[in-house]
């Protein structure tokens, strides 16, 4: 007789996985790797992005190169703009200690 299969748990409230909590992992993971995420959206902002939205960016686009992910790029242009950010002027790189908080 074959072996019976077991019933999945049903999913509730309270051992439910979110989707967010998915790519979190899977961001994180790449993250570790030094990779960029494969679940990220690494296109450009269609429209005018906010100070906080740019942050956000940048956060999650944390290991992407700025010259080959234009989301990191917009945010980061944004930031320069605003005087939050400013690049070093070797390599456009970020010069450290330069964020300010708003």
């Amino acid at each position: 007789m074959p072996e019976q299969q077991r019933a999945r748990e049903p999913r509730t409230a309270a051992n439910a996985v979110t989707v967010q909590e998915i790519m979190d992992r899977i961001n994180s993971e790449h993250e570790d790797e030094g990779r960029p995420s494969p679940v990220l959206n690494h296109a450009a902002p269609s429209g005018p992005i906010t100070v906080e939205y740019a942050r956000i960016l940048m956060r999650q686009h944390r290991v992407c190169n700025r010259d080959e992910c234009p989301a990191k790029r917009a945010a980061f242009a944004l930031l320069v703009d605003k005087g939050i950010m400013s690049p070093s002027p070797s390599a456009g790189q970020l010069e450290p200690g330069r964020i300010r908080a708003s």
